[in-house]
């Protein structure tokens, strides 16, 4: 039993360091790796040292706390109804034992990997995502909807509902005015 649990052990540091690598990669901040990890501020400098990560590649400062680089433009709003369509695929339902904050950090990557896969050109960092995983679980801020227009998935301002449009709506508006569609005409009337 013993042999069984320091596997246990050994497999999990593994997995710290795998999952704090990819991290790094992605030019997460030390704090951040180190809540998903356990990992030290100094194992963590010393593993950038070993994959040669200069210091000028870190990101430094508090992880980012507005969501404005996703409600701020209608291309933001789309996008981040892509990435919030992305978390439930990667829930696993079948598991019966809570997930830890490795577990949460490997899921995490995995959406975001997946997410950058699809679209690479993306402005959205790892912590963004974070924090609008965060944002859509309470759901006092922000939350999925439909574009008024043409009833594609986007996220909004619970706030300030009005910019309900999609980037490609948004687009169709600014460069064809005269197609304004029937559904939208009718909502400017509500």
């Amino acid at each position: 039993m013993d042999a069984h649990r320091k596997d246990d052990s050994v497999i999990r540091e593994l997995r710290c360091f795998e999952l704090a690598r990819r991290l790094i990669f992605h030019e997460v901040r030390t704090q951040t790796i180190s809540k998903f990890t356990g990992l030290s501020r100094n194992r963590l400098e010393t593993l950038r040292r070993r994959l040669m990560i200069s210091e000028d590649a870190r990101r430094r400062g508090p992880p980012p706390r507005s969501l404005d680089v996703f409600l701020r433009t209608s291309h933001g709003r789309t996008e981040a109804a892509a990435l919030a369509a992305l978390f439930p695929l990667f829930k696993s339902p079948t598991s019966i034992k809570p997930s830890t904050a490795l577990d949460d950090g490997e899921q995490a990557c995995e959406i975001y990997d997946a997410y950058l896969g699809y679209y690479p050109q993306s402005n959205v960092r790892f912590e963004e995502l974070m924090l609008l995983k965060r944002s859509l679980a309470k759901g006092d801020i922000v939350e999925l909807g439909l574009c008024r227009v043409c009833n594609g998935l986007i996220i909004y301002n619970r706030i300030d509902p009005t910019r309900r449009t999609c980037s490609h709506c948004e687009y169709l508006r600014e460069h064809e005015p005269d197609s304004v569609t029937l559904s939208e005409k009718t909502t400017d009337l509500d």
